[in-house]
């Protein structure tokens, strides 16, 4: 009965210990939105051959929020968003309103650039440093995205830029990125996603 007893003390010590050091974890950390919350992310999208701006590139930001339990991390849905490039292969994404009001232990969105018959961006790539939302911060970055040639290319690609991995609602919150991705699927002879009938 002692031996019973002295188990789950030290049961419950671990638990309390190992919750105590996951809430000590600083909030300024890489992966957790840090003091430029709220500012917009940039970028330029270009050709990675010509070099030429590329138009219409759709720029999807997905944010997640982590969960802290003892012996665990779990993550949920935040919020995402979207834009296109415009003539010169630029977008600004507005973040302001997702960010300011994040709860607490916000990860830095993750991003994805998708335009029909290119590669994907961050598909094959690696960041300088940190992580892949810090290149867009400030005054952004350059992003290269090779033209594809074979069949099996773009569907790999397009497998990496199904909207569900992105949203529950695709339709309703990613309508760009389901334009472009059906548009391309329609190109590899492939059915489009149809909106279900309730989203």
């Amino acid at each position: 009965m002692k031996q019973r007893m002295r188990v789950v003390i030290a049961v419950i010590g671990l638990l309390i210990m190992s919750g105590g050091a996951s809430a000590q974890i600083p909030e300024g950390w890489d992966r957790l939105l840090g003091p430029s919350r709220g500012r917009p992310y940039r970028g330029l999208i270009i050709d990675s051959d010509t070099k030429a701006p590329l138009a219409g590139a759709v720029v999807v930001a997905r944010w997640v929020r982590e969960r802290v339990y003892p012996f665990q991390v779990n993550t949920e849905h935040y919020a995402v968003r979207e834009t296109v490039t415009d003539d010169e292969g630029r977008f600004v994404m507005e973040v302001k309103d997702i960010e300011e009001s994040a709860p607490r232990r916000t990860r830095k969105p993750e991003f994805l650039v998708f335009l029909p018959g290119y590669g994907s961006f961050p598909h094959g790539y690696t960041a300088p440093k940190g992580f892949l939302a810090e290149l867009f911060e400030g005054p952004g970055t350059t992003i290269e995205l090779p033209r594809l040639s074979s069949r099996k290319e773009r569907l790999d690609v397009l497998y990496g830029a199904s909207p569900h991995r992105f949203s529950e609602t695709p339709h309703k919150t990613l309508p760009k990125l389901i334009q472009a991705v059906n548009s391309e699927r329609i190109m590899l002879g492939l059915s489009p996603f149809m909106p279900p009938e309730k989203e």
